[in-house]
């Protein structure tokens, strides 16, 4: 195995543990504990599933480790290809993730101060920190599907699916910052989002990149 595939089923398993890590903070965890519009709720929730909050804490933190690993093997993989875009993918990633970061901060602190008032201002700061920072979630993965174009690492159509995860997160950007309203559990903008990632890192994992006749090198 080449080092290049080495480095692309690297890339596939960061981003495959992000994934699975996600679902466990935000779906099981927060799915169980957060009563949106009810902080008195979910304050109880907390005091109760005290061990389940701070497991959560964790998987989100791993999570954006993972992510950050991820960002960083992305570079090392097209670091031939486009230096400027691995460099813009790279700021858009740890710009992301420090935002996302801070209004888990945000969360926890309201979680431990028991406080109805203050928990309730600083579980809504997350939730909109979240809706926000789709913003950068939507525009780390312009770079990825240039670089992906400009490669020819992946078939085109790879890079076309990545296209639709871009649509996902910055339609619920836009939807929010228009309207106000959370379009993120939409079934066909999801399906657009799943769709998009999966194909990418499925090619990740199983093929890693094209190689010797199909050529893992860069486009000219």
């Amino acid at each position: 195995m080449n080092e290049q595939k080495k480095t692309a089923r690297t890339a596939g398993l960061w981003w495959l543990l992000f994934i699975i890590a996600g679902p466990v903070s935000y779906l099981v965890v927060d799915g169980k504990l957060l009563a949106p519009g009810d902080t008195a709720a979910t304050l109880g929730n907390i005091g109760a599933n005290t061990t389940m909050f701070w497991a959560g804490a964790a998987a989100f933190f791993a999570g954006y480790a993972f992510f950050i690993l991820l960002g960083r093997t992305l570079c090392k993989l097209f670091k031939t290809v486009g230096l400027g875009l691995t460099k813009t993918m790279m700021c858009l990633v740890i710009a992301g993730t420090v935002l996302v970061a801070a209004g888990k901060v945000a969360e926890i602190a309201g979680a431990v101060s028991q406080n109805v008032e203050t928990a309730a201002f600083l579980f809504d700061l997350r939730a909109n920190i979240e809706i926000t920072v789709e913003l950068f979630w939507g525009l780390w993965l312009i770079p990825l599907v240039l670089l992906i174009f400009k490669s020819n690492f992946f078939p085109k159509i790879i890079g076309a699916a990545a296209v639709l995860a871009v649509v996902y997160h910055l339609a619920v950007f836009g939807a929010f910052f228009t309207t106000g309203i959370d379009v993120s559990v939409n079934p066909v903008l999801m399906a657009f989002g799943m769709i998009g990632e999966l194909a990418v890192v499925l090619w990740l994992l199983i093929k890693g990149v094209k190689t010797a006749s199909g050529s893992g090198e860069m486009s000219q």
